[in-house]
């Protein structure tokens, strides 16, 4: 009865995890370990999968083309594929304004009421760029098809899963040492058409809202070079994007 009971643990313990089902091991360096801790420090399964759309005002510096370039404005993400980012430069006023609109697949800029296509090499690098925010509600990692491996620890030391899934770039997350996660690193693609590029995100702080846990505070580095720099405020998470914009230019 002992060894039937055995096997049968097995065997439910392994349909578990071929649905990309999250649960504790004992080892808490375990991919699925590692994934079950963050996702509880981020605020709980429950109300992480809630969080549809997540919603805030902030200030960010792009490093880009030997510029250095301040930008404030207000970020609208329902990841991995629909978003509107409405910035503008800090010195030159909010009549700069711009809008980065992707309702994937496809995808416009909008300023002074005119919308301009994405190019192919841009959307799909803006799709990546989007997806990154994805991966910060760790759930969608539980997901079917979704497979989990360990990877070395980062140059912090903090325990790495790597998480591949199709159509996707594979992506590692880093957790620090109270299980939070603090580190994303994966390929993006480069909007000039060139090779895919090494992008990392470093995360801090914390900003809560509808009971999750979001960084303060997102630090990209691209091939290793700062990028951009990140400062959010005013966190609100929503069950749905909703905005007239995602739907483009009308039909003429």
């Amino acid at each position: 009865m002992i060894t039937i009971a055995r096997h049968l643990l097995a065997l439910i313990a392994g349909t578990l995890a071929c649905y990309g089902t999250t649960r504790y091991t004992g080892d808490e360096s375990a991919p699925h370990d590692v994934l079950a801790r963050a996702i509880e420090r981020a605020g709980g399964r429950a109300a992480l999968e809630r969080a549809k759309a997540v919603l805030w005002d902030g200030d960010a510096v792009v490093h880009a083309g030997g510029r250095t370039i301040s930008i404030t404005g207000h970020w609208a993400v329902q990841p991995p594929d629909t978003a509107i980012v409405s910035t503008y430069e800090v010195t030159r006023g909010p009549s700069t304004m711009r809008s980065m609109i992707v309702a994937a697949p496809r995808g416009w800029t909008h300023a002074a009421g005119q919308f301009t296509a994405l190019s192919a090499t841009v959307l799909a690098n803006e799709r990546d760029e989007f997806f990154l925010y994805d991966v910060l509600r760790l759930v969608p990692l539980r997901n079917r098809g979704v497979t989990l491996a360990p990877v070395p620890s980062d140059s912090l030391g903090q325990l790495g899963v790597r998480a591949s899934q199709p159509g996707r770039p594979d992506v590692t997350i880093y957790v620090d040492a109270d299980g939070r996660l603090a580190h994303v690193s994966f390929l993006v693609a480069d909007p000039g058409g060139g090779a895919a590029v090494r992008q990392d995100a470093w995360l801090e702080g914390t900003l809560e809202d509808g009971g999750i846990r979001w960084p303060r505070t997102l630090r990209l580095t691209m091939a290793g070079q700062p990028y951009f720099d990140l400062t959010m405020r005013a966190l609100q998470v929503l069950p749905r994007l909703q905005d007239t914009l995602l739907a483009g230019p009308r039909a003429k």
